[in-house]
């Protein structure tokens, strides 16, 4: 009796799955295995989430490769929206397709979403302060999470800044990054970093190659030409000897002429054959494919460009419903959906950047109190999950305020903030693997990928400074993030267990030095 694999694609279904995708349930629990714990352990802003990411999608399932990885982060930093969670949902997306994707999204999402939510329809009964002990549990989460964004950056780089090209890239994106944060920053040093290393290998290298190559010829020409000159002197000087000698001596001799011969002409055969330099071709993966790795999933460019045609229409709605309809004293569902929908689709750089944008729509409006909306960012900021998910009590409070259902308010206000990066996504991806093969893209990509390396690298200090803004021992978190390194990098302690024990430390800091 003879055993199929499931995974097995047999002729007559390879066109009907030519990804050779695992049965729909399997990918579902495989998603779910994978996702589950992240909407709750992905403390630390997106920052940590990339290393989260990395360390799980990457280097223990090998779902793909450094280099995927890294561009998928670069187009996630370039488009508008939340780039860890686009980020989040495009692995899901390549690895097991378009409702793997989605029930990704929601796993991530959904926990911090619920807390959110309730705690604006309860925003009343709220303290208007956090407690010194939940700062310092949240700065031991922040933390690890350092510990875990420095690893990660430390692991891109053995793959990604491979040459003094690269690796200069990386250092210029990542000082800029650390000092600017300009919003617009990100996507203009990738797509300059992308147009370096085009220039560099597409013109400047094979430049530099021609004039060794001219220089190695002229070398050689010049050294056969003293070889023949030498031949030359020699066979001279043994014609007069041999007149002068017996014939056996001259027989001796013309045979001592010959093996010198051969010897010169050896001589310049094998400085010849070391001037010869064979490059071996490097593979573009980091990762060898094993059982865990398969063909990414991706579908028609002509579905692509619907995706954008989506998400274009929805945006001009926005726009037309914001310019058409006066800003209501009292947030109402029409207005408030096309507000976030409208602000999800300009915002570049993340959570941090949306704060004071949201802020102006929110508060500046009426909606809400300053003080309410201090109380949900500083509760966003102590919660896992994306830092998009501000909107789902924003839009509890404000439909609280006018009298109406504040669930209904976050389901529409978490719904139109997410949905402008994701439909993006959905349309870059067939592009993106389309033209990734390209030797020219892989030019591209080569830069973008090293400036998106430098990203992560100057994420290692911003949030070292964020954290350390709100007190306590710099030293104790130097200690925290150290061990967060050592943990996942060298005793192979999973990422999520890693940030806890980091919160752990943290209310250690508390007990010790704040009571």
């Amino acid at each position: 009796m003879t055993i199929t694999s499931p995974f097995a694609i047999t002729p007559s279904s390879s066109s009907a799955n030519p990804y050779n995708l695992p049965p729909l349930k399997d990918r579902l629990v495989e998603t779910f295995n994978t996702y589950f714990k992240f909407g709750y352990t992905t403390f630390g802003g997106p920052s940590a989430h990339i290393a989260i990411l990395y360390d799980e999608i990457v280097a223990k399932r090998q779902w793909l490769s450094s280099e995927q990885f890294t561009e998928l982060f670069a187009i996630c930093q370039a488009l508008p929206g939340p780039a860890s969670t686009e980020l989040a949902f495009s692995l899901s997306l390549v690895r097991s397709g378009f409702l793997c994707s989605v029930v990704s999204f929601l796993l991530w999402s959904i926990p911090g979403a619920i807390v959110m939510t309730v705690s604006g329809i309860l925003i009343g009964s709220i303290k208007d302060e956090i407690p010194l002990w939940a700062t310092r549990l949240e700065q031991g989460l922040a933390t690890a999470a350092i510990g875990l964004v420095a690893l990660a950056a430390y692991r891109m780089s053995t793959a990604l800044a491979t040459d003094k090209l690269t690796r200069i890239l990386a250092l210029v994106a990542g000082s800029v990054s650390a000092l600017y944060t300009a919003p617009w920053l990100l996507p203009v040093m990738m797509i300059a970093g992308g147009i370096v290393s085009y220039i560099y290998d597409g013109f400047w290298t094979p430049f530099l190659n021609n004039c060794k190559e001219k220089r190695k010829e002229h070398q050689e020409s010049k050294e056969e030409l003293q070889g023949n000159d030498l031949e030359k002197g020699n066979a001279a000087k043994e014609s007069e000897s041999s007149q002068e000698e017996s014939a056996a001596t001259e027989g001796e001799q013309g045979g001592a002429s010959a093996e010198k011969r051969l010897s010169t002409e050896g001589s310049i055969r094998n400085r010849g054959s070391k001037a010869e330099i064979v490059i071996p071709e490097e593979p573009m993966d980091d990762i060898k494919m094993d059982s865990t790795t398969r063909k990414a999933f991706s579908y028609s460019k002509k579905l692509g460009f619907v995706f954008f045609l989506v998400f274009l229409a929805l945006l001009i709605a926005a726009v037309l419903v914001r310019a058409l309809i006066s800003v209501p004293p009292r947030a109402e569902y029409a207005y408030i959906v096309s507000t976030f929908y409208f602000v999800g689709s300009i915002i570049f750089g993340g959570g941090p950047v949306i704060i004071p944008l949201l802020k102006t729509y929110t508060v500046d409006s009426g909606w809400m109190t300053d003080q309410q909306f201090l109380v949900g960012l500083a509760l966003i900021q102590s919660l896992p999950g994306p830092n998009f998910n501000f909107a789902c009590f924003l839009g509890a409070v404000a439909m609280v305020n006018a009298g109406k259902n504040g669930v209904a308010g976050a389901i529409l206000c978490y719904l139109a903030i997410f949905f402008p990066g994701l439909i993006l996504k959905n349309a870059i991806i067939p592009f993106w693997q389309f033209v990734r093969e390209h030797k020219s893209v892989k030019m591209v990509f080569r830069g973008v990928n090293a400036c998106a390396l430098g990203l992560v690298f100057s994420a290692t200090w911003l949030l070292w400074i964020q954290t350390n803004s709100m007190g306590g021992s710099s030293g104790y978190h130097a200690v925290i993030a150290s061990v967060a390194f050592v943990a996942a990098g060298y005793l192979d302690i999973p990422a999520p267990l890693v940030i806890i024990i980091g919160g752990g430390m943290g209310a250690i800091e508390y007990a010790v030095s704040d009571r």
